[in-house]
């Protein structure tokens, strides 16, 4: 039995039940006509589900691509191997068959496999006829040029420290912010606001060329096509690089070096450069107290990002100072990273190694920041192949050249530390 207020509410919801029916009539009947009705309405929680499940694979992948362009895995750029670093194969491919056709063209390619070599590096390099390999001239695409400047960056420093400058015309001129630019203040009420103009200097760069050339024998197998490409390209990276560090590093001013004025001069010439007592002649002088006073010789603005720069050999120096007074200002890191009194340090080959011996003058220890430097480069690395040179020797050459100038574009934003003259 039911109460009379429980059959009251009863009825109240039949009718508001038959309202609704009576007022989606239309809505049902369209439903029904719908192929596969309330039936497949009841199946779409489950399609939702799928679909969620293939947007979360999806995702997965997108994640797994953007890492593997992120580490440089894919195949259009370089690839590190057991640390070495590696070419594509179609670059390698690409240079080895240069070699080949050069080596063709000079008539140096001897015996029974010469004609099947000369056919594959004309598959390679997409000549169809004998007629064009005697004729054509086969230089390095853009593209795998790039794959070796990136090379250059793993191998060097000067393009990872610096900021690199792509370079419109032969010669550019571009600003540099000079030291002593006057400083902002208070301004009394209707007072007239003081013109701030900042000191500056027009720097221009004009590219130096600079390369060589790679000899390797023209006896070349069938089979180590690509791996003489991965060894040129190598080596030209290694070559390219050192050549640029010791720009930027050792650079003196003279013909050697284009005219370039690396760190150790640059910082003499802006009066930043901290020069040991006389007699401290040595590598093996340099204090603790030397490392931090040469911080001072900076402009505050790069102290957030300056970083120190030393050759390897320099950290039995560094190692000797954590003593129980000064605890550990040096600390190296499982990954090889190391600091002192938490400022990075880089290690850079091309500088002055560490030693017992006098070095007088060097220029041994470099802080800062040099994003401030501008490595401007004016167009592609270019790498071609000569059929002439190296005649007597039965070699074929390959050149790689490049057009470089490095400037300082911000005054104090280095420092050295330099040893003393005698």
């Amino acid at each position: 039995m039911t109460t009379e207020a429980q059959d009251k509410e009863f009825q109240e919801i039949i009718a508001k039940a038959g309202k609704f029916v009576d007022e989606n009539a239309g809505v049902l009947s369209e439903i029904k006509s719908v192929e596969g009705g309330f039936a497949a309405i009841k199946a779409l929680p489950e399609l939702f589900k799928t679909e969620q499940k293939r947007a979360d694979e999806l995702h997965t992948e997108i994640k797994k691509l953007s890492k593997r362009l992120a580490e440089g895995t894919d195949g259009n750029r370089v690839k590190w191997i057991n640390g070495i670093g590696h070419v594509t194969d179609d670059c390698a491919k690409f240079i080895g068959s240069m070699a080949v056709i050069r080596a063709a063209q000079a008539n140096k390619l001897k015996g029974a496999s010469a004609e099947d070599l000369v056919t594959r590096a004309a598959g390679m390099l997409g000549i169809e006829s004998k007629a064009a390999i005697a004729a054509t001239d086969i230089p390095l695409p853009v593209q795998y040029a790039a794959q070796i400047v990136e090379l250059v960056y793993q191998y060097g420093q000067a393009r990872k420290f610096c900021t690199v400058y792509p370079l419109g015309t032969a010669t550019v001129k571009l600003p540099r912010l000079k030291t002593g630019e006057p400083a902002f203040g208070f301004i009394a009420v209707s007072g007239a606001v003081g013109e701030k103009v900042p000191q500056m200097e027009f720097i221009t760069f004009t590219p130096g060329k600079c390369g060589g050339i790679v000899r390797i024998p023209s006896e070349i197998d069938a089979d180590s096509i690509i791996a003489v490409g991965q060894f040129v390209a190598r080596y030209i990276a290694r070559e390219m690089a050192k050549l640029e560090d010791l720009c930027l590093f050792a650079g003196d001013g003279t013909s050697t070096y284009n005219s370039i004025t690396g760190v150790g001069l640059a910082s003499t010439n802006d009066s930043s450069v901290l020069q040991l007592a006389s007699t401290k002649t040595h590598p093996s002088d340099i204090t603790l107290a030397n490392l931090r006073n040469l911080r001072a010789n900076v402009t505050g603005a790069v102290l957030k990002t300056a970083q120190y720069y030393l050759h390897p050999s320099m950290e039995q120096l560094l190692v000797s100072f954590n003593t129980s007074a000064t605890v550990t200002p040096y600390i190296r890191s499982a990954d090889g990273t190391a600091t002192l009194d938490g400022f990075p340090i880089n290690w850079v080959n091309v500088m002055p190694v560490y030693t017992s011996s006098a070095t007088v003058s060097a220029y041994q220890v470099f802080f800062g920041d040099l994003s401030w430097w501008y490595f401007g480069e004016r167009m592609a690395m270019s790498v071609e192949t000569s059929r002439d040179v190296y005649f007597a020797t039965d070699e074929i050459g390959i050149r790689a050249l490049e057009r470089i100038d490095i400037h300082q574009m911000g005054q104090l934003s280095s420092a050295a530390l330099q040893l003393a003259a005698s």
